[in-house]
Order: structure tokens, then C-alpha cells, then sequence
């Protein structure tokens, strides 16, 4: 008897370790699941709505068209320049000198000019440049080192053949010919085979570089007379001509009449009046006229710009936040408020014994036109049937419409919200603030909007 009892005792207590470990062991699989989903699953981020600005940019190559002559020149010799390359000239200030005997390239062998002739302007001008240039530096912009180069190396050879002039012009040398400026422009020591195209004749080969052919012109070189001496820009208004991808993005640009020009080789930024025009072959061009800025980028057949349009300002939200959703379209006449102040509708229902009725379904509109309102769809159903108050009328939901909005998550939960876009680039939109049902500065949205999976807004 008492062998049985223990029998007994002991299946029982078998029993209850058993059960209390499967317990255990269950609780510790769900804890290690829900800790692997935890990790694994991706994590909702929250982004603060504030206002902003987006500008829509495109980057172009541009053909700079100026008002230039290329002068050649009067006398067949060794040819020295005494004015820095983009240097402004006045007419009758000296250009240059051909020496027809080389009296100057030996008087410069010699060494003997001095530096008597290096005088407080020019001085000044070299604290000028160098100033600047420490001012200005930026690692980014390497290019600004060989612009600094180019400059001081000009001025230099200013100041040194100035010096040999003077040292020669004491010894009255023969064949040596002075050449002044007859028109008051800026000096370029370069030409092309663009000198003289103006917007109206460009084609669209003209913007491939290697159809641009340059010539250096170098102090000290070989000249032969009527050869191109040197290149002077005699206007300071100038344009830039572009080739767009359409006639939309013409026509999108010229109706602006006004577009801001950004220069990529230094940052600055102008603004342009438009035209546009179209070849026989359909290609576009945009031509921006501009009234400054000439003389920086004198010695430049082809610059490269942004043009900066359409800047919107407004709420200003990741892109990645941007959903859809689905709505059905009911007319306004079918939402009413309900006993708690809630708008909603009335389904149209049947009871067990197969009677009629109506039930009040919660449905908050998510956006409106003058007749209908937009509905969640996760409360309602295709083909199910509302009823109109205080009538026979029945409406059957079929119609659906997406809307554009982002998931509003200020109450603690994910809740759509309708926006209108204005303005949209690869990362950031702008849109409309303060719209009924939309955002406003200060709410917080989800900002991946994929990681959200609900039933409703077509996810």
C-alpha cells in the first residue's frame, strides 16, 4: 500500500517538472524570438517638419559669346606684351612691341634691366592679388592656386618687359615698334576658331570642345605681320549659350525671363535674361545674357554652370517620408456626424434573422473636393452599400483615387496625412503648409514611410 502511494507521488511530481519546463522553455523561445525580430526589423525613425527652401538645379557647359576682335599685327618680328593677361587697356594705352632686330630679347639676355621701374602701384597690386588669394583659398578649388600662378606670373612679365623697354628705348634701337590699343577693351593673349559666332549660329557640334580650336599667343614669340597679335574683349556684357534636352525645358526657362546663373569655377553667382531658340534639326538652345562678371572669365570658351529656378519655400520633408494611399470617393451627402461628434457613414447591414438595417461606421475624411470626400479603406469595403440619411438613396463604394501623403505620427501611431508637393529633388520635397488636411511646422512624420505596413493607404 504504502509502495503505491509512493508510486503515485512521485508520477505526480514527474508530471509537474515536466509541465513547469515545457512552461519555461516556451517563455524563453518567444523571448529569444522576440528579441531576434527586435533586431532585425527595422526601426521607425521620426523627422521633425520645418520650413525650408529647394531650388530646382541643372548643371550646364555653356559657349561664352562676347563683343571680341582678334587684331593682328602691324610689323613682322619678336613680339612683348605690357599688360597682364585680363587686364583692362584704354585706347592709346600700349599693347605691345615687335622688335625687328631682337635688340630687346638681347638687351633682355644681358640682364641688365633694373628694378627701378617696379613702382608702388605695381607693389600694391601684388598685396592686392595676394590678398585675395589667402582671403579666398579654398582646398576644394585647387584650380584658384594656377589662377594666382597665371596671375602673378603676368604681372611680373609687365613689369619686367616695361623695364626692358625703357632700358632700350634710351639706346634708340633700331626696329623696335610700339603698337597702342584702338579700342578700350580687355586683353586676351589667346584666340579660336568661336571668335565671331554669335547665339544665332551655333549648332549643337559647337558645344563638343573638340570642335574648338586655340591658339596661344606668347610673349616673347615669332609674329608675323597681319597674324594674330592679340584678342580684346570690348564689352562687358557678354552670354552664355546652352543646349537644353527640350523644347518644355526652353520654354520652362524663357517664361522665367530671369534665371540666377551659379559659376562652378568660382562660386559667384549672377543673374541672366533668357531667350531661347530651336535649329531645323529640333535641338534647343537657351542663350543667358549677362551684364557682369565678363572680365573673370574672359580667357573662357566654355564655362560650366547651374542654373538655379523655380526655388519654392515651404515645409520641407525627406522624400523617403512621401507614401500613397487608397481612398474611396463618397459623396458628402453620405457623411454625417455621430453621436459622439465623429464623422461616419451608415452601412447598410443584415441581422441573423436576415432584416435590414444600418450601422454607423466611424470614417474620417482624409481630403475633399466640392462634392465627395476621400474615405479610409481600411473600415470599408468594395461593393459594400451606405445609405443617405433621411432617404432611400444607397451609394455603392467603387470608386477609389490615391492620394500623396506622409504618415503623421504626433498621437503616438501612424496616421496619413494628404500633401500637395510643390517643388521635388532626389532627397527633399517642399510642401504646401497649413492645408485642412494637411501638415504643419513642428509635426513630427514617419521618415521611411516603406517601413510602415498597415492594411490601409494601399500598404
Amino acid at each position: 500500500m504504502k509502495k503505491s502511494r509512493k508510486r503515485r507521488l512521485s508520477l505526480r511530481q514527474l508530471i509537474h517538472i515536466d509541465i513547469g519546463t515545457v512552461i519555461f522553455f516556451i517563455i524563453l523561445i518567444y523571448l529569444l524570438f522576440s528579441i531576434m525580430v527586435y533586431l532585425t526589423s527595422r526601426k521607425t525613425a521620426v523627422y521633425e517638419v520645418r520650413m525650408g527652401t529647394l531650388s530646382e538645379n541643372a548643371a550646364y557647359r555653356g559657349i561664352a559669346l562676347r563683343q571680341e576682335l582678334v587684331i593682328g599685327s602691324r610689323y613682322t618680328g619678336n613680339i612683348n606684351y605690357y599688360n597682364k593677361e585680363g587686364e583692362r587697356v584704354r585706347t592709346g594705352g600700349l599693347v605691345y612691341t615687335v622688335d625687328e632686330s631682337r635688340d630687346i630679347q638681347d638687351y633682355a639676355d644681358t640682364g641688365m634691366s633694373t628694378g627701378k621701374y617696379f613702382t608702388a602701384e605695381d607693389q600694391a597690386s601684388f598685396r592686392e592679388q595676394s590678398i585675395r588669394f589667402t582671403e579666398d583659398y579654398d582646398p576644394g578649388r585647387f584650380y584658384s592656386v594656377y589662377a594666382f600662378k597665371t596671375a602673378a606670373s603676368s604681372q611680373a612679365q609687365k613689369i619686367s618687359n616695361r623695364s626692358i623697354l625703357a632700358g632700350v628705348s634710351k639706346k634708340k634701337a633700331a626696329g623696335l615698334h610700339s603698337v597702342s590699343a584702338k579700342d578700350t577693351g580687355v586683353i586676351v593673349y589667346s584666340y579660336d576658331n568661336y571668335v565671331g559666332k554669335t547665339f544665332d549660329s551655333l549648332s549643337l557640334k559647337d558645344f563638343n570642345r573638340s570642335s574648338c580650336k586655340t591658339a596661344q599667343l606668347r610673349n616673347g614669340d615669332a609674329v608675323k605681320k597681319d597674324r594674330p597679335a592679340y584678342r580684346i574683349v570690348t564689352d562687358e556684357n557678354w552670354s552664355i549659350a546652352i543646349a537644353v534636352d527640350s523644347k518644355e525645358t526652353a520654354e520652362r526657362l524663357q517664361n522665367q525671363e530671369y534665371v540666377e546663373v551659379r559659376f562652378l569655377k568660382n562660386g559667384y553667382s549672377t543673374w541672366a535674361s533668357v531667350t531661347s531658340r530651336s535649329d531645323e534639326e529640333g535641338n534647343w538652345f537657351v542663350n543667358l545674357s549677362l551684364s557682369n562678371s565678363m572680365e573673370a572669365f574672359c580667357m573662357d570658351r566654355f564655362v560650366d554652370i547651374v542654373v538655379l529656378t523655380n526655388e519654392e519655400k515651404g515645409l520641407k520633408v525627406p522624400v523617403s517620408s512621401i507614401t500613397y494611399g487608397d481612398f474611396f470617393l463618397v459623396p458628402k451627402e453620405y457623411v454625417i456626424e455621430g453621436s459622439n461628434g465623429q464623422p461616419g457613414v451608415l452601412l447598410r447591414v443584415y441581422t441573423a434573422n436576415g432584416s435590414q438595417g444600418t450601422q454607423f461606421i466611424p470614417a474620417v475624411p482624409y481630403s475633399e473636393t466640392n462634392k465627395e470626400y476621400y474615405l479610409d479603406n481600411s473600415v470599408l469595403r468594395d461593393g459594400e452599400i451606405l445609405e443617405k440619411p433621411n432617404s432611400s438613396d444607397q451609394f455603392t463604394l467603387h470608386r477609389k483615387e490615391k492620394l500623396i501623403g506622409v504618415y503623421y505620427i504626433n498621437k503616438g501611431y501612424p496616421d496619413f496625412r494628404q500633401v500637395t508637393v510643390n517643388l521635388q529633388n532626389s532627397e527633399y520635397a517642399i510642401i504646401k503648409p497649413n492645408e485642412l488636411y494637411g501638415l504643419q511646422e513642428y509635426d513630427y512624420i514617419v521618415l521611411h514611410a516603406d517601413s510602415i505596413r498597415l492594411n490601409s493607404y494601399g500598404k
